[in-house]
Order: C-alpha cells, then sequence, then structure tokens
C-alpha cells in the first residue's frame, strides 16, 4: 500500500509503502517524524520506525490494555509519547523504538463515547455516556493532568427539544492564543421564534471554569466546513459555493455573550487552475489548464486550511490575501482594525496610508479654488482628518516602547486615559499587538515611527499648493496630539516636518 506523506508546515514530501493488511482507519506521524503508527482496528495500533524518512525494521503493535475496550483513536502527546482513548479509559503510552515495544506510563479509568485533540494546547476533550465533557491536558511527560468538566451544550429542535450534540458538529481551535471549544447548534436569539443556526465559543483553561465566550451567526443552511487562517475564521457553505469571514478579535453585539456577523460574507476562494500534465485524464492536451471546480461535493476542508479533492486526489492550502480586504471594503475603521490583527498585515496598512493620503491630496485640490481663502473645513475633509486620528490612536492604543508592559487594542468606548505620572519615553519604535493576544505572542508587527514618516509625511515632497501644505498640518498636529496622549514621543523627523 502505497503512502503519500506532505506538511502545511514545511516543504517535507515522504513515498513510501506499507503492508496491505485491510483497512486503515487511522495514520499518524510521531511529531519528530519518527515512527509511523497505524490504526487497523478497534483494539491496537501498529507502529513502524523511520530512519532518514524512510521505514526500517519489523513493525510491531500496541494492544489496549482492557481485552474488553474499544479503541476510539489515538494521538501523539510528543516525539515518543502516544495517548489511546477508549471507550473505558485513557492509557498513555512511551514508545521505546530501540526496543520495537511501547511502556505504560499512566492510565486513567474513564468511560467515553467520543474525544477531541488539539496537538497546538495538548488538550484532550473527551464526552462520557451522561453527557458530560472532559477536559485534559498531557503537556507534562507520563501524566495525565485533569482539567474541568461541564455539561456538553445542547441543541434547540424545531419542535423547541432540547437534543444532545455529536461529536460532528464539535471541534477544538486556536484563535488568539485562546483554546475554544466549539459545536454547531441551534439557538433563540433576541427572544425570536425562529431558530438560527450559531457555532459557540467555549473558552477552554485546564484551570478555571468553562464559559460561553462568542456566538458566530450563520447566514446559511446546508453543509458547511471551517478554516482558521491567521485567526480568522472562515465559514465555507458548499452549496452556495461561498465564505463568510470572522474575527472575533473586533466587536460584536454583546448579549451576556459577544455575538459575531461576518466582516465579510458572501466571498468566494480565488479561482484557480489545474495544469492537465499533473493529472492526464482531465484533458487529452497536457499543456492545457484546466479550471478547479470550487467548493465541490468532493472537497475536504481542514480547520487547518487544507483542501483535498478526493475525486483528482490533489490538495491545497487555503491562504489570506490581505491586499483586497482595503479594496471590498469601506468601513476606514474596520479595515485598520482588521490589518491591525493581522501576522502579515503591515505592507498592507502601510500602503493602505500612503493610498489614504494620496486620496486626501487629491480632494483637497479638487475641491479648493482659491488657495488663499482655504480653510479645512467641510464634512468631506474633517473626514479624512478623523481617519488619519483613528490610524494614530489605534497604533497607540496598541504600543508600548521600550518597556515589558503591552496594551491590548481597546474600543473607542473603554479607552482609559493615561496617566498623568506615566513616564515619558524617548523611542521611535511603536510594536503593535492584536487584541486577546498574550505578550508573548509572536503574531504582532512592529511600525516604526520612520515608517509612518515616509508612508504618510513624505508624500508631500514636491507639493507647493497652499492647501496641501495645511493639510499636513493638521495631519501633523493630529498626530503629535494623539502621541502624546499615549505617552509616545514623536520622532524629531516628524516632529521638524
Amino acid at each position: 500500500m502505497g503512502v503519500n506523506v506532505k506538511s502545511v508546515d514545511n516543504d517535507l514530501v515522504l513515498n513510501f509503502r506499507i503492508d496491505d493488511q485491510g483497512e486503515v482507519l487511522s495514520i499518524k506521524f510521531s511529531e519528530n517524524n519518527r515512527i509511523l503508527g497505524i490504526q487497523r482496528t478497534h483494539r491496537s495500533v501498529d507502529f513502524l520506525n523511520f530512519q532518514a524518512n524512510c521505514p526500517g525494521g519489523l513493525q510491531y503493535s500496541q494492544e489496549c490494555k482492557n481485552k474488553s475496550a474499544l479503541l476510539l483513536g489515538f494521538v501523539w502527546c510528543s516525539n515518543y509519547e502516544v495517548l489511546f482513548v477508549t471507550n473505558e479509559q485513557l492509557e498513555l503510552y512511551q514508545a521505546l523504538p530501540e526496543k520495537n515495544i511501547l511502556r505504560l506510563n499512566s492510565c486513567l479509568p474513564l468511560n467515553t463515547c467520543w474525544f477531541l485533540w488539539n496537538p497546538e494546547t495538548h488538550i484532550c476533550i473527551t464526552s462520557d455516556p451522561e453527557k458530560k465533557l472532559h477536559m485534559f491536558q498531557l503537556k507534562t511527560p507520563g501524566t495525565i493532568t485533569k482539567g474541568p468538566k461541564f455539561l456538553s451544550p445542547t441543541s434547540v429542535g424545531a419542535n423547541g427539544d432540547t437534543t444532545s450534540i455529536e461529536q460532528k458538529h464539535c471541534f477544538l481551535t486556536l484563535l488568539y492564543d485562546d483554546l475554544y471549544f466549539c459545536t454547531i447548534r441551534y439557538v433563540k436569539l433576541y427572544n425570536e421564534q425562529n431558530l438560527t443556526r450559531t457555532i459557540s465559543f467555549y473558552t477552554l483553561k485546564i484551570e478555571g471554569p468553562i464559559a460561553l465566550a462568542h456566538l458566530v451567526i450563520l447566514d446559511y443552511q446546508g453543509p458547511v466546513s471551517f478554516s482558521v487562517l491567521d485567526n480568522l475564521f472562515m465559514v465555507h457553505y458548499q452549496s452556495r459555493k461561498v465564505t463568510s469571514v470572522f474575527d472575533i478579535a473586533l466587536n460584536g453585539t454583546v448579549h451576556n455573550v459577544i455575538h459575531h456577523t461576518p466582516i465579510l460574507r458572501d466571498i468566494s476562494i480565488a479561482p484557480f487552475n489545474l495544469f492537465s500534465k499533473i493529472i492526464p485524464s482531465l484533458s487529452a492536451n497536457l499543456d492545457a489548464q484546466i479550471p478547479i471546480d470550487l467548493y465541490s461535493a468532493n472537497w475536504i476542508i481542514h480547520l487547518c486550511g487544507v483542501v483535498i479533492d478526493n475525486s483528482l486526489g490533489c490538495s491545497w492550502l487555503l491562504c489570506v490575501n490581505n491586499m483586497v480586504f482595503p479594496k471590498i471594503v469601506a468601513n476606514h475603521n474596520l479595515v485598520v482594525d482588521f490589518l491591525l490583527h493581522r501576522s502579515s498585515g503591515k505592507s498592507v496598512l502601510l500602503e493602505y496610508c500612503s493610498k489614504l493620503v494620496v486620496d486626501s491630496i487629491e480632494e483637497v485640490t479638487a475641491n479648493v479654488d482659491k488657495p488663499v481663502n482655504y480653510k479645512f473645513d467641510g464634512y468631506g475633509l474633517n473626514q479624512r482628518l478623523d481617519q488619519f486620528a483613528f490610524v494614530f490612536k489605534r497604533i497607540c492604543e496598541v504600543s508600548y516602547c521600550g518597556t515589558n508592559v503591552t496594551s491590548k487594542l481597546l474600543s473607542d468606548s473603554d479607552r482609559k486615559a493615561p496617566s498623568a505620572s506615566a513616564p515619558s519615553c524617548h523611542c521611535s519604535t511603536v510594536k503593535t499587538i492584536s487584541k486577546g493576544l498574550y505578550a508573548g505572542s509572536l503574531t504582532f508587527y512592529i511600525i516604526s515611527q520612520s515608517e509612518i514618516y515616509s508612508h504618510l509625511f513624505l508624500k508631500n515632497q514636491g507639493v507647493e499648493r497652499l492647501e496641501v501644505r495645511k493639510l499636513f498640518r493638521s495631519i501633523l498636529i493630529e498626530y503629535i496630539r494623539i502621541f502624546s496622549e499615549h505617552d509616545i514621543c514623536v520622532d524629531v523627523s516628524i516632529a521638524n516636518f
């Protein structure tokens, strides 16, 4: 039996063969790709050692500890630790590849109907026959750490009865470094009689209560699939061939929990073609490019953004094109907040600010007949100035200068005034950190004042018109005012502009 392995994190591609011993229920590599686990039955898992990305040695097996137990599945917790989840207990084994055996490290009796696993946080969620969900963490070698347990959420049926959720309607996902238990269910919103299809996001912490934090409201019925890309939650509607995009860091409507509607709805995955020479059966012309049927019934879209076409035998990786967002969204504040939350949004945000400057210059010069009598007033121009002020304010609200203190992105309604005793800081670098991220998160980028200077204020060079100079003077005043309010010293190149 031939096996092809591809990674979403690197260019590693493996091709090898394993013995054909019947149906394969699950096949998984250890984290270092040194051991391959193959589940063919509900009693045991077969293991095969790898060296230099090639299988070597004899295959060895491990059965469940209890002879009456059924193996629901297995997951790798580390390079050499593997968890067996059975209907009777959790079994944590250590693989000893040099001896071709596994050793039982820990065992926890627990009746289990189904389970979910998140590899980034090493969190396992199990469901018992009493509709309770149990949380476990397997970060410490050889140890199964118990977390809180909570009642399984329910969904409201058409006749008003509540029904239990099923495994196929549940998943675990990381958004802004927080782990969520998510489930599709029908609820009644805003005292309405009609049922609304939603996705409930429950915050999971190994210590502390499990709480419903977010409610994502779906637009349509029918088959759906989900993916998480750069902290954006995407809902793909197969029948309508469209995608809705949600960002839980942006403000929603608060009704005990935060209700979210799409920031983008009814958009589509960008069309793409496949060379027929990759799959010759598509066309007799091997140089032809065949359009791919988007949202095909043969597609399987994974949470990590991997798309597998079962019919073609091909796979792709979805990516976010941040440059499109400012072109299709007219709400200036939403564009700025969206780009501040994207790990790769820096260049797009700076280009957006540059375009804002160019558009402002064109608007000023087009609406002024006599530069001598020019005054910075009028709805359109004041609106432009407000847009610049919002950009500066947002950058300051997510910034810190030379300290270990991180301020999170705040909404207009809850921004606190800076302390009068706060020390001044002498630096020209602003680090923007997305709302909801921990200070140690890697998904932030740096905007220096020199970059702001080159993308905004240098656009004035070569323009001698009085009204344009007054426009930039007003922008500069807003810049200095807002940065001073946040105790951030203005770079001398900008102050002397």
